[in-house]
């Protein structure tokens, strides 16, 4: 015998009573299961940049980098007597003295830039020394430090693997790091560009007598916005067969095309293309490299001087070879 429940509206007004608060709370709960995303930052408009230098290049055993922290004052450079300072070397800083030597808040941590378009990654300095180097007429000490990095970072080796970082509290999340990702020669037997050609010097060459050389390495965007490092060398014969022998001009440029641009324009002060830091907007920033010198430059305002960051004092056999000439002999 079956006995049929009749539902008055008072009973289902108990029943939905009941069962409101589990279905809310089941929906609170999925809700809470979900992280929310952590909003991109990008990259800062007015980075502190920190360069590295490889240890085996300041006189350090075994593969790795130090990073940049300061140039020690001669006055307060105690780790190098006035009997020492005529030659480089490398001693260990005690940490009661960096605050004094003008070392960075430690509480501000570092995040390094390694791979091409890899996000950073976090890193405090562990290890700090005292690096004296340079030449006789340029020679400074140098507060460098080893990190422990959070990331896998590139051996020393090529430029384009060098790593670096930024100096701020927090994650520079959507910010990356944009090497060369494109290079073409003049023995690749194509001419050169006309965007590029346009702000480079003129001067009359004609073969055989005469020979232009050039090399451009460049980074390139979705958006059209890229960066170009174009170097021209001409070479005029003479009749001579040496090549080191031949009346030789060399010229170089760092050339930024914004977005929606036509044409590139020179950045001033640039020297070679180091990378550009980027994020959902685009370039913000281009580095460069001259001799124991990181270049900053702000990619909105290309005719501005960069901001200079120097990290070493370069060796003679560097200053030798810092010429960027296309010429067979490299003199």
């Amino acid at each position: 015998m079956q006995l049929a429940v009749r539902w008055t509206p008072r009973m289902w007004g108990w029943a939905l009573a009941l069962w409101m608060p589990l279905t809310a709370s089941a929906q609170f709960d999925d809700l809470d299961s979900f992280p929310s995303a952590e909003p991109e930052r990008g990259c800062p408009k007015r980075p502190d940049v920190v360069p590295f230098t490889a240890r085996n290049l300041v006189g350090l055993p075994g593969s790795g980098w130090l990073a940049h922290q300061a140039v020690i004052p001669e006055s307060k450079d105690r780790f190098f007597p006035e009997a020492e300072r005529d030659r480089s070397g490398v001693k260990l800083v005690p940490e009661e003295d960096l605050r004094k030597l003008g070392a960075p808040d430690r509480n501000v941590p570092l995040w390094v830039f390694g791979k091409a378009d890899a996000a950073p990654c976090r890193a405090v300095p562990v290890t700090w020394w005292a690096v004296r180097m340079g030449t006789d007429a340029d020679r400074k000490t140098y507060l460098m430090a080893e990190l422990q990095v959070e990331c896998d970072v590139l051996p020393p080796g090529r430029l384009s693997g060098t790593p670096v970082a930024l100096r701020q509290k927090d994650a520079p999340t959507g910010c990356k790091l944009r090497r060369t990702d494109d290079s073409s020669t003049s023995d690749d037997g194509r001419g050169l560009p006309l965007e590029l050609s346009d702000v480079l010097p003129e001067r009359a060459c004609e073969a055989p007598e005469c020979t232009r050389k050039w090399e451009i390495f460049s980074s390139r965007w979705d958006d059209g916005s890229a960066v170009f490092d174009i170097a021209v060398s001409w070479m005029k014969r003479g009749g001579k067969k040496d090549p080191c022998e031949w009346e030789t001009e060399d010229a170089s440029t760092l050339l930024l095309r914004s977005v929606g641009a036509l044409a590139p324009v020179p950045v001033k002060g640039g020297g070679a293309y180091f990378g550009a830091l980027y994020d959902s907007s685009g370039p913000r920033t281009v580095l460069s490299r001259t001799l124991g010198t990181l270049n900053v430059h702000d990619a909105a305002k290309p005719k501005l001087a960069p901001k200079t960051v120097r990290y070493s004092s370069p060796t003679e056999e560097e200053r030798v070879n810092a010429k960027r000439t296309l010429s067979p002999c490299k003199k």
